[in-house]
């Protein structure tokens, strides 16, 4: 089969496209023909050797896709041909992947494959920070860091459909326009304006209840002081490629919770209520309260410039390979 090899750790540019072995399944697994593969910022991070996880290379990168599976493990029961979305540990930049079942979840042929290869990183992540991490509540505020990339703009769509009012900061005119078409209520151009004051502006003095941060760097200790009292602060990632160092008196004078939102390792263990927040999510597409729709698409020699994206922050909305 093609795919997408890392034979060392560096530069996206030193990926390969080339002919790898098939993957053989284990009596769990199935094997999914890969109709299109979502590309993520951690991804750029993988390859670079820079991951929280550091893998040996050769390995193929990609933890998210949609296709037909091909072949079932022996305890399987999804029929062959199920289209389906899938969430392989690794793999999926390429033609075949095998997924674990239970990270496998089954839509009907009319689903888009490339909304579906779009659905499990940004949109599972938002909507486990959102409905289960801050608990957030309809009509509460939430202020989105990063709003124009992946997780920044399923976390617009999705707070628009619990309710929410949306403050977006952004650093361009571009972005501004992008994620105010997706329905953010308020934009801020932190490259222009002091985050926290525009943020007090804009909720006359009160704060926002919730912040989505997968930014870090001095933004996130700006937002920590634009909460309101009670808020929660998700910390989803560091796109900005700096942790920050915060004043813990902060959560303590403002009663703020800072949280870890890890995904990944939710599915893990965690599989039923996966299994429950992807039916909902599916639900939300086919009743056509979601909208996925991938801004950049590329075929599988140009994955390269799709992870140079990421790491030049030029990145804007979902971008999916497509086979």
């Amino acid at each position: 089969m093609k795919a997408v090899v890392c034979t060392q750790l560096g530069d996206p540019k030193l990926l390969e496209v080339k002919e790898y072995n098939k993957p053989n399944i284990s009596e769990n697994e199935v094997l999914i023909k890969v109709e299109a593969a979502g590309v993520n910022f951690p991804d750029a991070l993988l390859v670079q050797g820079k991951y929280q996880i550091v893998m040996e290379p050769p390995f193929v990168p990609g933890n998210e896709v949609c296709g037909y599976i091909e072949e079932i493990g022996e305890k399987v029961k999804l029929p062959i041909g199920t289209k389906v979305i899938g969430i392989p540990t690794i793999g999926g930049f390429a033609e075949y992947v095998s997924v674990n079942k239970n990270l496998v979840i089954p839509v009907n042929n009319e689903f888009d494959s490339l909304a579906g290869a779009s659905l499990p990183i940004n949109y599972g992540t938002s909507y486990y920070a959102l409905k289960r991490r801050a608990n957030a509540k309809n009509g509460e505020t939430l202020l989105v860091l990063g709003a124009s990339g992946g997780i920044g703009t399923a976390s617009i769509q999705l707070a628009k459909i619990m309710g929410l009012k949306i403050i977006s900061a952004v650093g361009s005119d571009e972005k501004s326009d992008y994620v105010k078409s997706l329905g953010s209520n308020e934009i801020i151009r932190y490259d222009k304006v002091d985050l926290k004051e525009a943020v007090k502006d804009l909720t006359e003095g009160k704060g926002v209840d919730i912040v989505i941060d997968p930014v870090g760097g001095n933004a996130t200790e700006q937002a920590l002081r634009a909460t309101a009292f009670n808020g929660r602060l998700l910390v989803i990632g560091f796109a900005n490629g700096e942790i920050p160092k915060i004043s813990l008196n902060l959560t303590l004078v403002k009663g703020v919770s800072i949280v870890g939102v890890w995904w990944g390792r939710w599915t893990n263990t965690s599989p039923h209520e996966t299994a429950e927040d992807f039916q909902e999510l599916v639900s939300y597409v086919n009743e056509g309260k979601l909208d996925i729709v991938p801004k950049n698409i590329f075929n599988l020699e140009q994955t390269y410039l799709a992870l140079e994206s990421f790491l030049s922050r030029k990145n804007i909305g979902k971008s999916v390979i497509k086979f």
